[in-house]
């Protein structure tokens, strides 16, 4: 491991380590480098800020791990590895999606958009659904994914991350159910 990523990961680890004692947007740059025993300086060597910080914390701790190599055949088991990675490291999550403007759901956005508009392609082969049709009905289950998620978070988490992800993809299953009854029977949308 680099250097460069030690460090990262050591800013990274203080950061995760204050947003259990106080809201994300009451800690400093000081308080960081404070904490991992770096300075300011060092701090800005890898990050123009707090929330690039952040952003790169939710990368590559979250994101990166569970897009390598997912699917639309295996997100259900992905998205379960995020609610229970979250879960393990609630007060970080709770913290920083509560206290950091909009970085986490726009992170999960652009995941869940990603995913959704695989599966509309791979259902879609014989249904000629347009491009505009397929990018509402993409943003609709985006904003879905992202909300449930944002809103458990910010509720504490109750419910358990395997239960969670199991209502996901039931949603998901039903509406591929619905979508493949209305290519072969033939009926037609509500007006």
């Amino acid at each position: 491991m680099s250097e460069g990523l030690i460090t990262k990961k050591a800013i990274a680890g203080a950061l995760k380590d204050l947003t259990k004692q106080k809201p994300f947007d009451k800690i400093s740059i000081g308080e960081i480098t404070g904490s991992c025993g770096l300075n300011r300086q060092t701090f800005y060597y890898h990050f123009q800020d707090k929330y690039e910080l952040l952003s790169w914390i939710y990368y590559n701790e979250v994101f990166l791990p569970i897009m390598d190599g997912i699917s639309f055949a295996n997100w259900d088991d992905r998205i379960f590895q995020l609610f229970d990675l979250m879960k393990r490291d609630h007060l970080f999550y709770v913290n920083t999606i509560k206290y950091a403007s909009n970085y986490f759901q726009e992170y999960l956005m652009k995941i869940s958009e990603t995913i959704l508009g695989e599966a509309i392609d791979v259902l879609d082969v014989d249904l000629g659904i347009n491009e505009a049709d397929r990018d509402v009905i993409v943003r609709f289950y985006a904003f879905g994914v992202c909300g449930t998620v944002v809103q458990w978070a910010t509720s504490g988490m109750k419910m358990e991350p395997r239960e969670l992800a199991n209502h996901l993809k039931q949603l998901a299953v039903s509406t591929e159910i619905a979508a493949q009854k209305r290519l072969f029977t033939g009926d037609e949308p509500m007006e």
